[in-house]
């Protein structure tokens, strides 16, 4: 008698494997490509975002006014060198804008950060904030003091030698050449941190807008701290004029017209010595028949009788 098949005992028929069993491998690959890919897509994009940030004239100023900062130069050795891991923002339209920036540095020395707040009004920037933040000591080095590349002075013509007069030298150790002082305050007033004055050096009034601007003056031998913000106290700051109270202007998200504090809600800053720091707001505008005003701050008793300039 035929038999058509037999099965051994104990043995069970194996079963075609699918396709999903067949091409595990390949699917792997596949997905590890598709990751590299967008990791380097990433990467890419993030390397665009910030190439346009050390490029743009904000950074610029910064890195150029930190290498030519003798304290800076002393705390962190020549050359200053900038960082790749550059953050912050830039927001520019029609020749307006911002930018809020963190910029590392380095030198032979150490390291530190460039912290930089500016304002861009008719194609022109102008600096609330630029400090070098040393880092490992806490050292925090203005750089508001020194003028911009635009504004700084061209050099001298060099005379030229006679022959047989002795030709002066300069010593490396001798004190640097004077900066400039700024704009003559409008009022000034003692703060709460000795050795810093408050002296405001604008106050000036255009389409309904009271812009006010304050400078913070070192004016000991040692380096201060100034608290400005602490809690997001922004409703401190304000000024009076005929029995009324103007508050801080926002802007259309709720952003306080002023310098931004930090995520804890505090802006701190650190003026060397002789150095100086120009805190400023927008406030609504008095009336045009109002011509001074009082500034009210926790920084110092109120400053008075501020007279109000019409642009």
């Amino acid at each position: 008698m035929s038999q058509t098949g037999s099965i051994v005992p104990g043995q069970i028929p194996t079963q075609p494997k699918g396709w999903l069993a067949r091409r595990w491998k390949l699917l792997l690959g596949v997905l590890a490509a598709l990751m590299v890919l967008g990791i380097a897509a990433v990467f890419g994009v993030l390397t665009l975002i910030m190439s346009a940030i050390k490029s743009s004239d904000v950074a610029k100023e910064a890195i150029t006014r930190a290498r030519s900062n003798p304290a800076v130069v002393q705390s962190l050795g020549a050359p200053i060198e900038e960082g790749w891991l550059v953050s912050g923002s830039i927001n520019v339209s029609d020749g307006s804008g911002d930018a809020t920036l963190s910029l590392p540095i380095s030198g032979s020395k150490g390291k530190g950060t460039l912290y930089v707040i500016a304002q861009k009004s008719a194609g022109t920037w102008t600096y609330s904030l630029m400090q070098a933040a040393i880092e490992g000591s806490g050292q925090r080095i203005d750089l508001m003091a020194q003028p911009s590349m635009s504004e700084a002075p061209a050099p001298a013509p060099t005379a030229p030698a006679q022959t047989g007069a002795a030709t002066p030298t300069l010593s490396a150790e001798g004190p640097p050449p004077a900066l400039p002082a700024g704009p003559t305050p409008l009022v000034t007033g003692d703060t709460n941190t000795t050795g810093i004055v408050a002296e405001v050096t604008e106050c000036n009034r255009k389409e309904g807008v009271l812009s006010v601007k304050v400078r913070l003056r070192n004016t000991s031998s040692a380096g201060k701290h100034v608290d400005i913000f602490q809690s997001r106290n922004y409703e401190s700051y304000y000024l009076s004029a005929a029995n009324k109270k103007y508050l801080m202007l926002k802007d259309s998200e709720g952003t306080y017209l002023t310098p931004k504090a930090d995520g804890m809600g505090g802006l701190g800053v650190d003026v060397a010595a002789g150095g100086q720091y120009t805190w400023w707001a927008k406030f609504p505008a008095p009336p045009p028949e109002v011509k001074a005003v009082t500034l009210y701050t926790p920084l110092a008793a109120p400053l008075e009788d501020v007279p109000v300039m019409d642009k």
